[in-house]
């Protein structure tokens, strides 16, 4: 007999898994923002196309290390703080290093989706 609980937790595991799937579904859209806004960045140099580049890393930070990805999260993380407090033109030698990182990560994850 499965009890109260265990029917609770089977049905949260199922949510868990079901949001797993729609946040692996949605990466491909995830990296088509990231390079798109790589390319606003070299396109021009002003905060707003800098900060999307920054929410882009910032959001997958947060997110993908919450589904088990966690080599994605860190190079997500590894972007954000890049990104968050510096003059961008100072750093964009550094910041298309760590963009390859994260694309990478992304297309690993992808690819083995």
């Amino acid at each position: 007999m499965v009890s109260d609980k265990d029917a609770a937790e089977a049905a949260f595991q199922a949510q868990i898994a079901a949001l797993g799937e729609a946040f692996v579904h949605g990466l491909p859209a995830r990296r088509a923002a990231l390079v798109t806004a790589w390319h606003d960045c070299a396109d021009d140099a002003n905060e707003p196309a800098w900060e999307r580049l920054r929410e882009v890393a910032h959001k997958l930070s947060g997110s993908a290390s919450n589904y088990g990805f966690e080599a994605l999260g860190a190079a997500g993380r590894e972007l954000d703080r890049l990104l968050t407090g510096h003059t961008r033109c100072r750093v964009r030698a550094q910041a298309a290093a760590a963009v390859s990182r994260l694309r990478d990560a992304l297309d690993g994850v992808i690819a083995s989706a």
